[in-house]
């Protein structure tokens, strides 16, 4: 059986060499996708980008990389107590959760050691009976976490019993039993949870319209987005001010804030003369434009359907089911890895040159980069825009 490698792409900001500096990624932007190395040849490097430096993991081990204290090209190496199950990144720490469900944070400096997070045990009510011994005695039972999110003014965790933290504190409590956590995802100041029936909960800061409800304010605890109940939603994605859901019909919604196209609606009105509006409150239904795709016919409709929403700081890239990979919004340091050097934001989708991407993919958006991370024979050498 032909064995298959992990392997990585990333374009965008890479001034301070977090991506290793290779060859390929030595300039202070990479304005097209490019081959990187990892700091440990695993099958399974885990991946979380931050805008100065790049959190990777493989097993029980994490390397932060980039300007970590006064130069470009640092690097931390630090050991686990076990093998790391998840990555969230951001300015100053990151998140990591071990697959005992134990939680820590790092600082991206080069003396930091991992800090274990106590979260605070929950006071909320829950409809769950008490765990008793076989004394009539309740068993203590610790928290297990198993997810987690973090942006520039929040952090997020869930629990193996739906219990959801503002680290360290616990705000919410949803039902235990035929509640699924899906996703979860933060945008700078705001927090996104898509669960098993498809419906959308938004917390956090929303007055640029990331939350997607009707009125412009703060959200302390988990709120249904309304707009998008009765839909059934299979992915969602959050970027810094705006956020982005896919449905199981195929269609894209966006909300928030929308100043560089990021939502991949116009900015500008045709002639130049007026501004669109700026920030949208409620989740918009966008307008894609036709693919040219080879695989699609009248027999496949669908083919070339949106799959998968990923989202930066203020650019969204979007996985159609065809493989082909869409970008818009803001593009100067080369995020959508688009070679247009001339061009700083997109404000509708485009194809992202002729790449064509493996469903079982992964992409992970940091402030202003992007990165891939696919399987590909291991003896296969080059780049290679079709993987």
């Amino acid at each position: 059986m032909q064995r298959q490698r992990q392997r990585l792409l990333f374009t965008g900001f890479n001034a301070f060499g977090q991506t290793n500096k290779g060859n390929d990624c030595a300039a202070a932007d990479n304005i097209v996708f490019s081959d990187v190395d990892t700091p440990h040849p695993g099958d399974n490097c885990l991946i979380a980008l931050s805008w100065h430096y790049t959190a990777y993991a493989v097993e029980e081990k994490i390397w932060l990389r980039g300007l970590l204290d006064n130069d470009p090209n640092e690097c931390l190496e630090v050991e686990a107590p076990d093998r790391i199950q998840a990555l969230a990144a951001t300015d100053s720490h990151c998140l990591i959760l071990l697959q005992n469900g134990d939680l820590y944070k790092l600082q991206p400096h080069l003396e930091a050691t991992l800090q274990r997070i106590q979260l605070e045990k929950t006071t909320l009510k829950t409809n769950t009976p008490v765990k008793r011994s076989i004394f009539g005695l309740p068993k203590e039972s610790s928290t297990v976490i198993t997810h987690i999110a973090c942006g520039t003014q929040i952090n997020v965790a869930i629990s193996s019993t739906n219990a959801v933290y503002s680290i360290p504190s616990c705000l919410y409590q949803f039902p235990e039993r035929q509640w699924r956590v899906q996703q979860l995802i933060c945008g700078h100041e705001h927090a996104l949870l898509l669960n098993g029936n498809g419906d959308i909960y938004s917390w956090g800061n929303g007055l640029r319209g990331q939350l997607g409800h009707s009125v412009l304010g703060m959200e302390e605890t988990p709120l249904l987005v309304e707009a998008l109940a009765g839909i059934k939603i299979t992915f969602i994605t959050a970027g810094g001010w705006h956020s982005a859901a896919i449905s199981a019909f195929g269609d894209l919604y966006a909300w928030g804030h929308n100043s560089h196209g990021q939502m991949g609606m116009r900015v500008m009105k045709p002639g130049g003369l007026l501004k669109e509006p700026t920030v949208y409150p409620l989740p918009q239904l966008v307008e894609l434009p036709n693919t040219e795709c080879c695989c699609q016919s009248e027999s496949h409709e669908d083919s070339c359907a949106p799959l998968r929403v990923y989202a930066g700081s203020r650019h969204t890239l979007l996985l159609r089911s065809c493989g082909k990979l869409w970008g818009s919004g803001w593009s100067y340091h080369g995020q959508l890895g688009k070679q247009q050097r001339n061009v700083q934001f997109l404000d509708a989708f485009q194809s992202i040159n002729d790449i064509r991407l493996n469903l079982d993919c992964d992409i992970k958006c940091g402030p202003w980069a992007t990165m891939i991370s696919y399987l590909r024979p291991e003896e296969e050498s080059g780049l290679g825009l079709k993987l």
